[in-house]
């Protein structure tokens, strides 16, 4: 088996893998081809995936960053992390993985850290490209502001960011309405919507014109109109979850 076949191959056990759920494989070449397409990434340039996981995005992308490009990823998974280390890292000298102890009700209620205050271990302006797969989706208004000023942050004048999320919206809402949607976004806390009052960080949605909002405040540009998914039930979309690329404003 080529070097190659090895990359393409490479599949963490399954015990691993149903921490993310969905086909590891497939999804993982859908978003990579997203990123291209939609974010416009390029093979040399440095990118960061918040809440990698374990590795699913990273996994594809060795096979298209080239040496002058960078892969860095933090998630609080710490068995995804210690794979990532041993089966990329290992063989990628640029594919770089950072556990972090953040809480989460839903994926780590024994963290220590606390998301609505916690600083990403990286300088500013450091990124060409930042991705966010499934990770607003599980964030309450205060960590998800948080983490936006977070990005601006860490990302190069002009960078992009390509996000994904359950979006409000008056199509959407129709769907919620009818019963057709996959996800029952019926219990309201503060500005967002979610399906688990008691454990809101299992699934969380935003009204997509605050959204607008407060990445516009924080110097976040969104680029054309979103890719709008699957998740509220609507006939025609991209992906599952709602897409959202934003570029960071030159003057920031």
């Amino acid at each position: 088996m080529s070097e190659l076949e090895k990359k393409i191959a490479l599949i963490p056990p399954p015990e691993l893998v149903q921490y993310v759920g969905g086909d590891f494989q497939k999804v993982g070449k859908e978003f990579i081809k997203y990123f291209i397409q939609i974010g416009s990434l390029k093979s040399n340039e440095t990118v960061l995936d918040v809440g990698c996981g374990v590795g699913r995005m990273a996994v594809p992308l060795m096979n298209y960053l080239s040496d002058d490009g960078a892969y860095y990823g933090f998630d609080l998974f710490k068995d995804g992390i210690t794979w990532c280390k041993n089966n990329i890292s290992a063989t990628r000298s640029n594919f770089h993985f950072e556990h972090v102890d953040i809480y989460n009700q839903f994926y780590n209620p024994e963290g220590k850290e606390d998301a609505s205050q916690y600083k990403f271990p990286y300088e500013d302006d450091s990124f060409d490209f930042i991705f966010l797969t499934s990770v607003f989706t599980h964030l309450l208004p205060k960590e998800l502001e948080h983490y936006v000023s977070e990005i601006v942050r860490v990302l190069k004048k002009d960078g992009r960011c390509f996000i994904t999320f359950f979006l409000i919206n008056p199509e959407s809402s129709y769907y919620l309405n009818s019963g057709l949607s996959t996800l029952g976004f019926y219990h309201q806390i503060e500005n967002c919507y979610v399906v688990n009052k008691d454990i809101p960080n299992f699934a969380v949605a935003y009204p997509e014109e605050d959204i607008r909002t407060l990445l516009n405040k924080h110097g976040l540009e969104v680029i054309n109109k979103p890719h709008y998914g699957l998740w509220c039930g609507r006939n025609e979309y991209t992906s599952y979850q709602d897409i959202v690329l934003t570029k960071k404003a030159s003057e920031r």
